[in-house]
């Protein structure tokens, strides 16, 4: 391969939804995008998969055939507290797998005229004054961008200098399997409604989401106080009659924090590598999608301008305004809420709010 054909304007690494969104966009801009995942697509990924309130913005993006690959639509979400129902709303929930959701994403970006490698590991990075160049499994590439959109213990943020490590207390530990089951056997036990449980002597939830020929069931908590969680998820799909196999136990981290910066001269990170999530629920499908679009249009202002400074990249910020101050907004009901469990001020009525505001 020739200097000039493995240099790009942008390389992407990791092909999820915050990444796929970014190299769609900055193929879309006309940049030279390459998108890297390490592993063989389409791949799977641990997440419970819901959208809410996010499916009319997603048609708008990626066109209506994106409702063929819509899991689940659920009318109803209950929640509850140490067993009794607290909170149960009319509300439509779209559900996803993520293997289809992702690759879906990856393929717009293809058809918008971005290169995809799969099956291959980012091994280093190196940001030099006038390019950046990204060793792999699979050779040497360079370019004048790389945004790291490779999951919590993203190697780009890593390399970079950007994300040293997480405190235990900034990431949660979620475990999650998604156990095949009827359409019939769905509606007589579940119904049309997600479950969410919590409880006044646990930080964190457990949750029930049908889906097509699928029911996903998990739990998650701060690593922190992980220490038993395999045994709770155990004991929740006992409680649900539900027998699964160790070997279909998935578990993953999400971070709860913002990254104090995500960004530099030369490199963005979007996603859960920049812990663009939704803390409250571990949300982070729509704000990865968000801050990968936010991402490629940064992108787009530097190439055209030839500008890759430092104080370029800060405007990331601005990019992504509109949906961290939602993001910081999660992160403070978390802490009302790991407040009152500490305090044991947990209630019908705090529980009942947090959720309202959540599904306005």
């Amino acid at each position: 391969m020739s200097t000039q054909e493995n240099f790009y304007d942008v390389i992407v690494v990791g092909a999820g939804p915050g990444g796929s969104a970014a190299a769609e966009k900055c193929a879309g801009h006309g940049l030279k995008t390459l998108l890297i995942e390490k592993e063989k697509l389409p791949r799977d990924k641990p997440c419970g998969g819901l959208c809410i309130d996010y499916l009319k913005e997603l048609i708008e993006l990626y066109g209506s055939e994106i409702n063929d690959i819509v899991e689940g639509r659920t009318e109803i979400l209950k929640v509850y507290l140490n067993q009794n129902i607290v909170f149960s709303k009319n509300y439509p929930i779209d559900s996803f797998l993520r293997k289809k959701l992702d690759y879906f994403i990856t393929n717009k970006a293809i058809k918008s005229g971005a290169n995809v490698i799969d099956n291959c590991a980012v091994n280093n990075i190196v940001i030099g004054r006038n390019k950046v160049q990204v060793s792999t499994e699979k050779g040497l590439f360079n370019s004048k961008i790389i945004i790291g959109a490779d999951g919590v213990n993203s190697i780009v943020a890593k390399k970079t200098g950007l994300n040293e490590g997480w405190n235990k207390n900034d990431v949660s530990l979620a475990m999650e399997s998604e156990i095949k089951m009827s359409s019939k056997e769905i509606e007589k036990r579940f119904g049309n409604c997600i479950f969410i449980y919590t409880y006044s002597n646990f930080l964190g939830y457990e949750w029930v989401i049908p889906k097509k020929g699928c029911v996903n069931i998990g739990l998650g908590t701060s690593v922190s106080r992980s220490r038993n969680l395999k045994e709770r998820f155990e004991d929740l799909a006992k409680r649900l009659n539900i027998k699964v196999k160790p070997a279909d136990i998935k578990a993953h981290m999400i971070p709860l924090n913002l990254l104090k910066k995500t960004y530099k001269e030369r490199v963005l990170l979007c996603g859960d590598a920049g812990g663009f999530v939704y803390p409250l629920m571990g949300a982070g499908i729509e704000t990865a999608i968000r801050s990968g679009r936010a991402a490629a249009d940064l992108c787009n202002e530097a190439v055209e301008n030839n500008d890759f400074s430092l104080k370029r990249f800060k405007k990331y910020e601005t990019y992504c305004d509109y949906f961290v101050k939602e993001i910081k907004k999660s992160r403070l009901q978390l802490s009302i809420f790991e407040f009152c469990l500490k305090y044991k001020l947990l209630n019908r009525f705090l529980i009942t709010r947090l959720f309202r505001s959540m599904v306005r």
